[in-house]
């Protein structure tokens, strides 16, 4: 994988995830409609939790021997990006009354779908971003964040008219599933990669 296609993977992963109507996608409309610069806030308190974990994920698949187990954890890392597709045709999403940077942190620390997407997507993107070393690692950082930032920032400023929208919503869901279930499906192609070297 070259870095132009690592960092559009990046991209495309964070973004699926970061668009899916849950938890923190609520709470910034909810607060939106209060403060336009609500998003922001919000996704800096998930940086608080998110950069630490990247920085573990990260010392982790340097200085242990990941060998073949990063197979394994591609494979994982398929398997729950389509079952979070899954999860995310399926299931109601709630409203919360948490503020601010404070609701950034809560809505990520105590989130059993977070901390499970970053010890298996998420640890699965560090490993590709270690091939490039620091640069790879910083790259990603960024790229995730940009992704972050960007869209709650996105839904703050347009939270009177999304959040009146269902169809906005669903079809918020569709796109995200969508993007889920094929980059799923790639992480499972790789975990089989030493297989596909017998054929």
């Amino acid at each position: 994988m070259d870095l132009l296609t690592f960092a559009f993977t990046t991209v495309m992963i964070s973004l699926s995830g970061v668009m899916m109507p849950g938890p923190m996608f609520a709470v910034t409309l909810a607060e939106g409609k209060k403060n336009r610069f609500a998003g922001f806030e919000i996704s800096a308190g998930h940086a608080l939790i998110e950069l630490p974990i990247i920085a573990l994920l990260f010392i982790s698949g340097t200085f242990l021997d990941v060998g073949n187990a990063k197979y394994i954890l591609f494979l994982s890392g398929g398997v729950v990006m389509i079952y979070l597709a899954y999860s995310e045709l399926k299931r109601e999403h709630s409203e919360f009354r948490i503020k601010g940077i404070l609701s950034g942190v809560l809505l990520s620390a105590l989130n059993p779908y977070f901390i499970m997407w970053w010890l298996t997507v998420g640890f699965s993107l560090v490993i590709l971003a270690s091939k490039f070393g620091i640069f790879g690692i910083v790259a990603l950082t960024i790229l995730h964040l940009s992704c972050d930032f960007g869209w709650y920032g996105f839904l703050s400023f347009s939270s009177g008219r999304i959040s009146e929208s269902k169809k906005a919503k669903r079809s918020l869901s569709y796109i995200s599933s969508a993007i889920l279930i094929v980059f799923g499906i790639y992480f499972i192609y790789l975990s089989a990669e030493p297989l596909l070297l017998y054929f």
